[in-house]
């Protein structure tokens, strides 16, 4: 069995990019920042395996929900691209907007874990729509699909290893650092997304893959 390894390329770096670990460590520092280092521990613990459920819950079911709204990939892609395009533009150009925060009262590791942490830091609306459209049925084989999850469960297990050495990877490359990397991050999806557009558009119009 040959691996499309330039496939596997782009669906890893399109998830890395639209989950952003960096910015979302440094999120969830701030989140937990109340909680003592057990605490902060389970929370992770609990956040990456939740969001990952959900998003694999997409990733499984997206593309039928589509159908059954009677909505084309096609149609899906380029929204979805513009909408993946304009988040893009919004890590480069350094527009984070409001950061979710943990309810007043919510001090436990439990209570942050799945809302804000799981849902809407690490499994929030960029990441749910680019799992859907990875997950193309229509070009994707079995196989590829599921290297595409393995792709999604790769860059959580790095999101998992942030959050638990978190502290120590904020220290090392500190704000400036971060917000670097977000913006390049930021241009590796736009990129992305612009491919995921006029994919699209040439399926629509019938023109020779890009």
């Amino acid at each position: 069995m040959l691996i499309d390894q330039t496939l596997l390329v782009t669906q890893f770096m399109t998830l890395l990019a639209v989950l952003d670990p960096i910015s979302h460590t440094s999120l969830f520092l701030s989140v937990t920042g109340g909680l003592d280092r057990a605490e902060r521990r389970k929370a992770a613990l609990i956040a990456v395996p939740v969001a990952f459920v959900i998003l694999l819950v997409f990733a499984v079911i997206g593309q039928y929900a589509l159908a059954a709204m009677n909505i084309s990939l096609i149609s899906f892609q380029i929204a979805g691209g513009i909408i993946l395009l304009i988040f893009a533009l919004s890590m480069t150009l350094g527009d984070k907007g409001p950061a979710p925060t943990a309810e007043a009262g919510a001090n436990d590791a439990a209570s942050v874990a799945v809302y804000p942490l799981a849902v809407p830091i690490i499994a929030g609306p960029g990441a749910m729509l680019a799992i859907v459209i990875l997950m193309d049925n229509n070009r994707l084989t079995f196989i590829e699909q599921v290297e595409t999850v393995a792709m999604l469960a790769l860059n959580m297990l790095i999101l998992l290893g942030l959050f638990l050495s978190g502290g120590t990877v904020s220290r090392l490359i500190g704000r400036h650092g971060a917000n670097v990397l977000r913006r390049v991050m930021g241009i590796v999806l736009a990129a992305l997304s612009i491919n995921l557009i006029l994919e699209a558009m040439a399926k629509w119009l019938g023109l020779p893959a890009i």
